[in-house]
């Protein structure tokens, strides 16, 4: 019996460019906002400011680059 390796398609390297408008809600939100709010919730629930909405958006601010869409 002979095996035959199959060839696998290389990883692409850039991501696709998915049409945001086009997604549902849930999907949208899973993809652009959900992963930098758990990061800065789990900050606020660390360091516990006192003004902890303020907290929260200047970490927003300060990390949005980190997270491509």
């Amino acid at each position: 019996m002979k095996i035959v390796a199959k060839e696998l398609d290389p990883p692409t390297t850039k991501k696709a460019r998915v049409d945001l408008q086009s997604m549902p809600t849930r999907q949208y939100l899973d993809q652009t906002v959900v992963p930098i709010l758990l990061q800065g919730l789990a900050a606020v629930s660390k360091e516990r400011p006192p003004e902890p909405i303020e907290y929260l958006a200047a970490f927003l601010l300060k990390n949005k680059n980190k997270f491509d869409v």
